[in-house]
Order: C-alpha cells, then structure tokens, then sequence
C-alpha cells in the first residue's frame, strides 16, 4: 500500500492522514504480516508510547486494523480488508501463526464457520491456528 492509498483509506474511515497513522500503516503494510505491538513499537521510535497507543485505538476503532492474534501477552494488529468498517466487520478468517518462522497471517476460510450455543448472543468469533505455513512446509520436504 503506498501512501496515496493510505490517505485514501483514512479519508474513507474519516480520519485524518496525520504523519504518525501513514507511517504506521505503511510500516505494518511492508511487513507482509501481521505485526506485534513489540515489533510496532521498534519500527515506530522515536514515536512515544501514548501517541502509539492512541493511533492504535483510532485505527481499530475505524475498522483499518485489528488485532489479529494474542500469544505470549503479545498482541499482532493487521490491516483490515477493504470493506471493513466501525459498522460493519469482515473477519470472516482464521489467523495463523506458522510454528517455524512465527509470521502471523489472516487467511480466509472456504467454509463459513457458524457458531451457536443456547442462550447466548455471539458478537464475534476469532480463530487462531498453528502449523507451518507454506514456504516453511516447502523447506521440509
């Protein structure tokens, strides 16, 4: 994503394209995977930490990124697809994490994944699967 496409993603969030959010979308976008809050932080320095935090928050909060994966008190953000929005959420995909190069990526389903149980109301379903991904499933054959 270049940054004429992020200023257009923010403006459609309604957000303003301030210099910390293009960065950070940038940096996450040119990662190629989601990215730990540990990892965000390095790439983002000098930024100072409640000005990240905010940004963060801004972003989820828009439907530009979302948290993708917890593991190890470590949180992984993602950039969001396209037709996410604060109203309307397309997480329909299960993140994982490859055991071997620990990269974390969301990948859609073939298969709606419908979950109900009596007497509940479910808002949100999040799947996490481990394995090898597929260049390091390559590497062992």
């Amino acid at each position: 994503m270049n940054t004429t496409q992020i200023r257009e993603l923010l403006q459609k969030r309604k957000l303003k394209a301030t210099t910390t959010r293009i960065n950070l979308l940038s940096k996450m976008s040119n990662y190629g995977s989601a990215m730990s809050h540990s990892s965000i932080q390095q790439k983002m320095s000098p930024v100072d930490r409640v000005t990240l935090y905010r940004t963060i928050e801004a972003l989820k909060e828009k439907g530009v990124i979302h948290k993708a994966y917890q593991d190890n008190n470590e949180i992984y953000y993602a950039i969001c697809d396209i037709d996410c929005s604060k109203q309307h959420r397309c997480h329909e995909h299960i993140h994982f994490k490859c055991t071997v190069c620990e990269t974390i990526h969301c990948e859609e389903v073939e298969n709606t994944i419908e979950i109900s149980l009596p007497n509940y109301k479910i808002n949100k379903v999040s799947i996490n699967v481990e394995g090898l991904c597929e260049t390091c499933n390559k590497q062992q054959y």
